[in-house]
């Protein structure tokens, strides 16, 4: 592995692993909220405020939202420069929030379930369930079309080659008379007394190659795609695991 592939890659694991702190810590501070202040709160204002915001909770949750948005911007500049493109960044980031969210809505109207009917959890659980498949299908179209398209040929005209080959006359020796005919000297345009020419000193093209151009199909250099998918996925997933392995860390101290 190369240097930049080397650096990339380190930018890719701290990214992923950047982001899943700031998700684990997004949704620890959303799930207090359900938990004790009844899924809503607020601070501040002219009003009384029934339900305020705890300062830790505040911390959770604009550590995760701002810090998240920092993370996937480098998950996504490492991934760019691993992978060739940065939308599976975006894709995976986009299931995983909504995903993550959406299963704390629906573990919330299962804990509720005895208290009456929790229409309002369970609809919102599985809108942003449906909205991380949204971001899920895509995602998993573009990594199966990476492993299959590695080695196929593209067509293209990626250069001309030539296709019918023909003969050049050679030129004609300096100082040659060509009889019954007057010459016309190169360069200076004139004519020879007595029907001889100088012919120019400048030789012609030798008998070669005349190309007659068209389309080729060129092999594809998007064989090394499923090597760079495959080294992206594996620097993502070992991002994932020092995020989760680091995210309590950070949930206590913003608690």
């Amino acid at each position: 592995m190369t240097g930049r592939r080397l650096v990339a890659a380190l930018f890719t694991i701290a990214g992923a692993a950047g982001f899943t702190m700031c998700l684990l810590a997004l949704y620890a501070g959303v799930r207090d909220v359900m938990q004790t202040d009844g899924g809503f709160c607020a601070s501040g204002g002219p009003y009384v405020i029934a339900h305020q915001c705890s300062s830790g909770d505040m911390r959770l949750i604009m550590a995760g939202i701002f810090g998240g948005l920092f993370a996937v911007a480098i998950y996504a500049g490492g991934s760019s420069a691993l992978r060739g493109r940065a939308s599976g960044a975006g894709l995976l980031a986009w299931t995983a929030l909504f995903g993550l969210l959406g299963w704390n809505f629906i573990k919330e109207a299962l804990h509720s379930a005895g208290q009456g009917t929790p229409t309002g959890p369970l609809v919102s659980g599985t809108l942003f369930l449906l909205m991380a498949l949204g971001g899920l299908i895509p995602f998993l179209a573009t990594l199966i079309s990476d492993f299959r398209s590695g080695g196929r040929p593209d067509p293209a005209i990626a250069a001309m080659q030539p296709l019918v080959q023909a003969a050049v006359t050679p030129a004609v020796p300096s100082g040659t008379s060509v009889p019954g005919a007057a010459g016309l000297q190169a360069g200076g345009a004139q004519w020879q007394p007595g029907g001889t020419s100088a012919w120019p000193t400048a030789t012609m093209p030798a008998p070669g190659v005349v190309p007659v151009y068209g389309p080729v199909t060129k092999r594809s250099t998007s064989g090394t795609g499923p090597l760079r998918t495959g080294a992206w996925l594996l620097a993502s997933l070992a991002g994932t695991a020092l995020g989760f392995a680091l995210s309590s860390s950070l949930i206590t101290l913003l608690r």
